[in-house]
Formats: structure tokens, C-alpha cells, sequence
């Protein structure tokens, strides 16, 4: 019994290790103020990308559970968006389905970030010397020029608070919005899988076909128009 509760209590241990990898001085490496941008909702069949982005003021004090919002459950992301709204200014941009099928999915997740960035900029006063980190390595290809320097960081949304916050704050008003289709669009379960591709979304999409909000550059419903 003593050997199960250490190698229980080993593998929680582990588990909290892999979970808390936020470094909360990853920010601070850099000069001025910094807003973390990132995505939600790129590998979705139905449904809008999201990009956010979030200016965090240092001087409150921050819940340590801030995480990769992958790396949380429903309930903590919502527990700890309450907080972030007390300490985080937070810009939000969406792109629709249509405009995804028009000009594809890379340069629609460009475009939702730019819209997060000129939405956050609009209630700031004063951006002077910031900093703007994105998550992943592809440096956006953004239209306007930002006095800003935009850096890319790998896996940022485990490494750095405000892209971290930036990504809970777009999982949450996307799955709100998704929410709001499933009550409307019953049967594709995007309450629960929030438009992505589960057996039970493919299910339906061959016996009823695929909604208005649905990808139709994207498989499998691109063959179903065959």
C-alpha cells in the first residue's frame, strides 16, 4: 500500500511539472511593455478563427494556475479569465468561415491578429517601446506596419504569461460563440467539440451535410460537395 501512494504520488508530481511550465519572468527579458498574441480555432472544420491579444499589467497579482489554455480544463480557464479581465487588457479579432474558404486559413489567422492588436490598441493610451511576442514560428504577414517589433516564440503559450493569457482569453470567446451554434445547429456537437473533427461531427456531417458556418476548403467537407 506505502508503494502505491509514492508511485501515486510520484506520477502527480510529474503531471504538475508538465502542466506548470510558465516561466512568469519570461516577459521581463524584454524592454517595455509586451502583448502576447495567439490563435484559436485553425484546425476547426466549422466555425471562425480567433486570434487575441493581451497586455498584462505586472503590478496585480496574477493566478498561478496561468497556463497554455490546451493545457486547462473548462472550468479553470473560465476561473482564471475572471482574473486576467481584473489584470489584462485584451483586444479580440475574428475572421468567418467564408473569408477561411477565400483566402485560406494561414493568411485568416494573420488577419484575426492584426484585428486583436488595432482592438487592444484602441483602448490603450500610451503604447510607447512594447513589445509584441506571437505565438509559433511563422512571423505574421500583417498589412499595416506596427511601431512595435513583433518577435515569434516557439511553444510561447507555455512560455510566456501573455501570450498565455492572450490564448485563454480567444479559447473562451470562441467556445461561447460555438456554444451559441450548437443550439442553433444541434447534432454536430460543437458545444463540446467546438467545431473540430470528432467521429461524431463526421457522423453527421454525411447523413445531414454541413451547416453555413462550416469550412468548405477543408476535409472532409470539400468531398462532400462532390
Amino acid at each position: 500500500m506505502l508503494r502505491l501512494c509514492q508511485d501515486y504520488l510520484k506520477k502527480v508530481l510529474v503531471d504538475q511539472a508538465k502542466v506548470n511550465l510558465i516561466d512568469f519572468n519570461f516577459d521581463f527579458q524584454f524592454d517595455g511593455q509586451v502583448i502576447g498574441v495567439d490563435e484559436v480555432g485553425r484546425g476547426s472544420w466549422a466555425g471562425p478563427v480567433m486570434a487575441a491579444a493581451a497586455m498584462i499589467n505586472y503590478q496585480k497579482p496574477m493566478d498561478k494556475r496561468l497556463n497554455d489554455s490546451k493545457r486547462l480544463n473548462q472550468k479553470i480557464r473560465r476561473e482564471i479569465l475572471e482574473t486576467l479581465t481584473e489584470i489584462c487588457i485584451f483586444g479580440i479579432g475574428e475572421v468567418s468561415n467564408y473569408e477561411i474558404d477565400q483566402i485560406g486559413i494561414q493568411q485568416s489567422t494573420f488577419k484575426a491578429m492584426e484585428m486583436a492588436l488595432f482592438n487592444l490598441m484602441e483602448k490603450c493610451n500610451n503604447l510607447a517601446e512594447t513589445i509584441i511576442l506571437v505565438d509559433g514560428t511563422v512571423k505574421p504577414n500583417f498589412n499595416s506596419t506596427f511601431k512595435s517589433e513583433i518577435k515569434t516564440v516557439k511553444k510561447g503559450d507555455t512560455l510566456s504569461p501573455s501570450i498565455a493569457a492572450a490564448s485563454i482569453y480567444a479559447k473562451c470567446v470562441r467556445d461561447d460563440l460555438m456554444i451559441k451554434l450548437d443550439k442553433k445547429y444541434s447534432g454536430y456537437g460543437f458545444s463540446k467539440n467546438m467545431g473540430y473533427g470528432t467521429k461524431y461531427h463526421r457522423e453527421k456531417l454525411l447523413s445531414s451535410g454541413p451547416t453555413q458556418f462550416h469550412r468548405m476548403t477543408f476535409s472532409p467537407m470539400k468531398n462532400l460537395k462532390k
